[in-house]
């Protein structure tokens, strides 16, 4: 071999060599080609099977055919409730794409139902890697609006990101608008039709939090989150950034121990601050904030138009999910991982913002009903409009129960399955077992005046 030959190939490689070093020193190109294959990678190798819909637990030969409801007690509410679904779930209902939610009444009769064509809203989502097909996409966090119609947060299964984006619907199932902006979680609606949404937007760059020593531990891709806020009409009105506020707050030590160097926050749930609640809690005021950062184990309550932290509580529960405020300005927490692992793991705690205390409501000592709870990601707590009786929501398991606030005591539940023969035959699939334990996102109450008012339908009888 000619040494000059050898030597230009070596003088190649070392000049390559360097490059790389350069490239991940100062994120020249294609550091970012790489950083995002890399999250991409380590996202797409948690791919579930996509064969059934996305919020299938599992099929069990053994599953009852439809929900199994139970009154527990006589002072269970009598309200109405909106149950969220998903693609092909409820097809006896909705026979060709599936029930995106539906209301019952106590017994469990459907009352109204949104069928929504899948395969046109969710075909042409911009900016999204792995399995895209309509199918994979869900609702996670629906709200109720005066007219009958939903907007509800989108998520992905086996797509990256998951978050996916905000879609309204009318009462019939028909779209009104739709955001594809990484929306996603549970969302507030306020009285005057303010849609609140958490997002997320990866950047690139930042090595510390605040201008302090606190290193992000996170090379590319960041997890920047915060709240969109939304017109009725689908118009963006205002951005939060949940990072800025955090990095301008006066508690440098929330971000110092977090879980992902890339998902610092994790926001996972937006209440919003009435006048009545603003009157229960000293330096705070209406239209702010009450919010959930999963990775800190946080529940704050910010400013409702540059997200300044106002009140924070953390170390109180672990890896919380919806916190929603009561009539005396306290606050219902699930507490996925901060319950005893005897009675599960999770629990339903009681924030008080003014003296910065806990109280577990449920389950207490001795309570055996609905026991053991754990859901060890995701869950909602809906609080009744009296704020006597709230709604807790188990993901994995699939139930959902409601307690009586002051006792904690079980007054209703609700345990989620269904028969996907419909499913399997429109997909022509031969299943020896088409029975099914289902997922749960959220359960939330309707009264008969919000029902009535938004024209919805007649009742179907189980």
């Amino acid at each position: 071999m000619d040494i000059s030959f050898a030597l230009f190939v070596a003088a190649l490689c070392l000049a390559a060599m360097a490059y790389g070093f350069a490239a991940a020193t100062y994120k020249l190109f294609p550091y970012q080609l790489y950083a995002n294959a890399r999250d991409a990678y380590h996202a797409l190798r948690e791919i579930e099977p996509d064969v059934l819909p996305p919020n299938v637990n599992e099929l069990d030969k053994n599953a009852p055919a439809r929900p199994v409801i139970r009154t527990l007690s006589p002072a269970a509410g009598t309200e109405k409730l909106l149950v969220s679904g998903g693609p092909y779930e409820l097809m006896q209902r909705c026979p060709t794409f599936g029930c995106m939610a539906w209301v019952i009444d106590r017994q469990g009769n459907v009352l109204h139902s949104w069928e929504v064509d899948t395969a046109k809203l969710f075909a042409q989502i911009p900016h999204l890697a792995g399995k895209t097909k309509p199918e994979n996409f869900y609702p996670s966090g629906i709200a109720l609006t005066p007219d009958g119609g939903l907007v509800m947060a989108i998520q992905g299964r086996n797509t990256y990101p998951f978050q996916i984006g905000l879609v309204r619907i009318d009462r019939n199932g028909n779209v009104v608008w739709k955001h594809w902006n990484n929306s996603h979680h549970w969302i507030a609606v306020a009285a005057d039709g303010t849609v609140y949404a958490p997002y997320r937007e990866a950047i690139d760059g930042k090595t510390h939090f605040g201008g302090t020593a606190v290193e992000t531990r996170c090379k590319a891709n960041l997890g920047a989150e915060g709240i969109g806020v939304y017109a009725a009409d689908g118009k963006q009105l205002r951005r939060i950034s949940l990072l800025d506020a955090v990095d301008k707050s006066d508690f440098p030590g929330l971000l110092y121990g977090v879980r992902s160097g890339c998902d610092p926050l994790h926001l996972n749930s937006i209440d919003i601050v009435t006048p009545a609640i603003a009157a229960k809690i000293p330096g705070i005021t209406a239209g702010d904030l009450l919010i959930s950062l999963r990775e800190l184990s946080t529940v704050a309550i910010i400013d409702g138009t540059d997200g300044r932290f106002k009140k924070v509580i953390t170390g109180r529960s672990a890896a919380q999910h919806s916190p929603r405020f009561l009539p005396d300005g306290t606050a219902l927490v699930l507490d996925n991982q901060g319950g005893q692992l005897a009675q599960g793991g999770s629990r339903v705690v009681r924030l008080d913002f003014n003296t910065g205390t806990s109280t577990t409501v449920f389950p207490q000592p001795g309570e055996t009903a609905e026991l053991p709870f754990f859901t060890k990601t995701a869950g909602h707590i809906e609080v009744s409009p009296d704020g006597s009786r709230a709604i807790v929501v188990g993901k994995e398991p699939g139930r959902a129960f409601e307690i009586d606030v002051a006792s904690g005591k079980p007054l209703w539940s609700y345990r989620n399955s269904f028969d996907l023969a419909p499913y399997f035959a429109a997909k022509g699939i031969k299943a020896p077992v088409t029975r099914a334990q289902m997922k749960m996102w959220g359960v939330y109450y309707v009264t008969d005046a919000q029902f009535n008012d938004a024209g919805l339908g007649a009742a179907e009888k189980r």
